[in-house]
């Protein structure tokens, strides 16, 4: 983990000896690996309203059974194949394809759901986990597809796919304001703006930019936690990119390993 600072804020940078790779002894099942960034098996449990982040992948037909969950919500950004959501406790069942965001709701009564991979495709989901406010009563799902997310050019090279946003159709119960899927041909910068008390995460989903000063491969993570006032961080492709930005509130502020929540933003 690196610590970075430049005038336009503080921001952590996130590599691969900084995450840590789940498989199953945590699972219980075969077939399921999830590197963690965020969550509590790594030195940054939360920041904002985000518990958890996974780059995760399932094998053919294999998954996790089913195993309750209560009070958040996740959002499943399927990169490639698909996966099927089954909600023993609510009655509820999910298919997420290529593509696709699903929106998994716990609520205040829980869920109790599998995640599998029924399909002869490798699954890879990118997870982002965070606090519901207000907390809904009931669990629910919702998909936003392929087709329904908007699309845009932001500046010269730059094509982004808007998920979550005042663009975007689907709706989530916490304070996640923005998250974009963007493509960069080499040398096409894009900025990730972030106002008063906002946070931002940003991956490397494959391809090298600059952040500032310093060079980040595929699957590096820049987080930039909540502050006080503007800040602007700029990304440059140094050869055709994709990354994603998720852009939230205040929430938990920046939670590390062993502080209470109270002490760490």
């Amino acid at each position: 983990m690196t610590a970075r600072s430049s005038t336009l804020g503080e921001y952590i940078v996130l590599g691969p000896e900084d995450y840590r790779v789940l498989g199953p002894a945590e699972f219980g099942c075969a077939g399921l690996v999830a590197v963690e960034s965020i969550g509590p098996y790594v030195e940054i449990e939360a920041c904002g309203p985000l518990v958890t982040v996974h780059d995760s992948t399932i094998e053919p037909h294999l998954g996790i059974g089913h195993h309750p969950h209560r009070c958040n919500e996740r959002l499943f950004y399927m990169l490639a194949g698909s996966l099927d959501h089954d909600d023993v406790l609510n009655g509820i069942r999910g298919h997420m394809g290529k593509g696709e965001l699903g929106r998994l709701t716990e609520g205040r009564r829980g869920m109790i759901h599998s995640e599998m991979n029924n399909g002869d495709e490798t699954a890879h989901a990118f997870i982002v986990v965070y606090a519901t406010d207000p907390l809904p009563d009931r669990a629910s799902f919702a998909l936003l597809t392929d087709a329904e997310a908007p699309r845009y050019d932001e500046g010269t090279g730059v094509r982004t796919k808007e998920l979550v946003g005042s663009r975007a159709p689907l709706r989530v119960h916490g304070d996640l304001r923005r998250y974009l899927d963007s493509v960069l041909d080499p040398g096409a910068e894009v900025s990730m703006s972030l106002g008063d008390s906002e946070g931002g995460l940003l991956w490397v989903e494959h391809g090298t930019v600059d952040v500032g000063e310093h060079e980040l491969a595929g699957h590096a993570t820049v987080i930039v936690p909540p502050e006080a006032g503007d800040r602007v961080i700029v990304v440059e492709a140094r050869e055709p990119a994709r990354i994603l930005r998720v852009i939230f509130g205040p929430g938990y502020g920046l939670v590390r390993r062993g502080l209470p929540r109270a002490e760490a933003s």
